[in-house]
């Protein structure tokens, strides 16, 4: 396959050609598309799904609406969406931004702009005025789909993009200066013809949470977009009888995959509902059969919290794999839903700069990595280690070093607005290889084992300290529903490990409360790893996706003179 990747974006938008991504298709169920001369997402993931005979299977399960869309309605308003966009002067290379909660016309929006040639740029709804100016600033978009619900952040960020042509509302406009989504594609033809967009063309932008400053726009290709569904429908053992159900938000990166790309894939079916709670999870899931769960670990303790044994009140519950990403998994919580479902939730490593999962501990539905470790990466994918500072690769199994990887997929950051995103760029790839910013260690058997986020780590006294080790010790405690550490500034030892706590609903926080959590983990690690300090709170902060927000967490406590617990 010999193209230039991101042909179809504008050099400017581009970093410099040695800090992009280098793309592999290097094993044999990826040689297809390493073959191929015109390859277009939405061809492979909807129109060759209905190729295959699948047009009448359910393809979405609108929950909230209780209502069923086959792949043959779903292909038939996609190709509609396609026409009306064309109709509103969209050319190909142009970008799209997707305002969406998690229903039907978000999997429409998207497919349609794929079909036409188009970027699309999802974005999560939780985000105000301020948020999209910068996104629209950066990506520069001719049309905006959003839910009427959020026109009002829409309108005033609309000033940052002059070149708008349009403003489209789903379901209807209110009167405003804007177009009905349903009165546009009502007029429109259910056959579109598929623009001939090549496998290393651009497919979207997809943003990064902003938890470390501005959010990042992260490039990727038709060519990700159907590999990474193929890798992991792979290692899951998707197949079209499964249903895929998932918390996360289709303006995230991670939901986004499991509600669109995944499913669409293999002919399976999606459960779509709007910010469901953990009760509603579960019912949801037991009235339409979810096979296959996906979500942060925050959703499995809240599930788990409100319904401690699932088997006995929903006996008709189908679920066979739980998947866990966005925040690594702890003990407590892989042994409680182990023992109350009768089946591991599974660690994996996904990031939005990559565009999905590449890190599974799964092999074909079964979970073979040992207990928390986050396995191997999924076939057609390279990882090593390498040291943070010089970035050559380190050998000795157990020695953290920061993970590394190349395959279908990888880091090419979009080049406009962001004032530090060259220097991301030179920071986060080299010599085609992808960086991300945690730490891991291959243990003696080649599993992987995550260490910490590098620019989470604690030096304390001279001594680093990863928060995930503290707070999986912390999570043992009967009396602790949640734990997030950090490190904040100290005159004695530079930083002090401090621990910031969510009790269960029967604890009462206190002074003795605090010593006793204290001497817990005193009595399970080093003595410099130990919080010297504890803080009790109702609640972490946490993005759309259920994220832990530690950089919101170390600002808010730095600002507040908490209690500090010493020895």
């Amino acid at each position: 396959m010999e193209q230039r990747p991101f042909a179809n974006v504008p050099e400017q938008f581009l970093p410099p050609p040695e800090h992009r991504a280098e793309f592999l298709f290097a094993v044999p169920w990826l040689y297809y598309i390493r073959r191929a001369q015109i390859f277009n997402a939405a061809d492979e993931l909807l129109d060759r799904t209905v190729r295959r005979g699948l047009g009448p299977r359910t393809a979405i399960i609108d929950a909230d609406r209780e209502e069923i869309w086959t792949y043959h309605r779903l292909q038939a308003a996609v190709n509609r969406c396609a026409n009306a966009l064309r109709a509103l002067g969209v050319r190909p290379g142009e970008r799209v931004v997707m305002r969406l909660n998690d229903v039907p016309a978000a999997a429409i929006v998207q497919l349609a702009v794929w079909k036409i040639g188009v970027l699309i740029v999802p974005t999560a709804t939780a985000e105000r005025a301020r948020e999209l100016s910068f996104i629209f600033s950066d990506v520069e978009p001719t049309v905006v789909v959003s839910d009427r619900d959020y026109l009002d952040d829409v309108d005033q960020a609309r000033a940052a993009a002059p070149q708008l042509r349009a403003v489209v509302a789903w379901p209807e406009a209110s009167g405003r200066d804007h177009e009905s989504f349903e009165r546009l594609l009502a007029t429109q033809s259910e056959e579109a013809a598929t623009y001939p967009t090549q496998p290393l063309d651009a497919s979207g932008i997809y943003y990064t949470g902003g938890t470390t400053g501005q959010p990042k726009g992260c490039l990727h290709t038709h060519a990700a977009e159907v590999a990474l569904a193929d890798l992991n429908n792979l290692s899951r053992a998707v197949t079209a009888d499964d249903v895929l159900f998932t918390h996360a938000p289709i303006g995230h990166a991670f939901g986004n995959g499991e509600k669109i790309n995944f499913p669409l894939r293999a002919g399976a079916s999606a459960i779509y509902a709007v910010r469901p709670s953990g009760e509603r999870l579960w019912q949801l899931a037991a009235r339409y059969g979810a096979t296959v769960m996906a979500g942060a670990a925050t959703i499995y303790r809240i599930m788990l919290q409100v319904c401690p044994t699932p088997r006995e009140r929903y006996p008709q519950l189908r679920l066979r794999q739980a998947i866990s990403s966005g925040e690594i998994l702890d003990q407590a919580t892989y042994e409680r839903w182990q023992q109350a479902l009768g089946f591991p939730v599974r660690n994996t490593v996904g990031m939005t700069p990559i565009r999905h999962l590449f890190i599974d501990s799964n092999l074909l539905g079964e979970k073979v990595a040992p207990q928390l470790s986050v396995g191997r990466p999924l076939p057609g994918y390279e990882a090593r280690l390498v040291d943070p500072v010089s970035g050559e690769t380190l050998l000795d199994p157990e020695q953290p070093g920061r993970l590394a990887i190349r395959g279908p997929s990888g880091i090419t950051y979009w080049v406009h607005r962001h004032s530090g995103i060259l220097e991301r760029a030179r920071q986060d790839v080299r010599g085609g290889w992808s960086l991300l910013d945690d730490a891991y260690v291959w243990d003696q058997e080649g599993w992987l084992w995550f260490h910490a986020r590098l620019d989470d780590m604690i030096v304390t006294g001279g001594r680093q300290v990863a928060p995930r080790e503290v707070e999986d010790v912390l999570t043992r405690h009967p009396s602790v529903a949640e734990a997030a550490v950090i490190g904040l500034p100290d005159p004695i030892r530079g930083q002090a490990v401090t621990a910031v706590v969510v009790l269960r609903p029967d604890q009462v926080p206190s002074e003795d409360l605090a010593h006793a959590l204290q001497d817990f983990c005193k009595a399970q690690m080093a003595l410099y790893k130990y919080p010297r300090r504890i803080e009790f709170v109702p609640e972490l902060p946490k993005d759309n996706v259920g994220k832990l927000q530690r950089r919101i967490l170390r600002e808010r406590l730095q600002l507040l003179a908490g209690k500090e617990h010493l020895p």
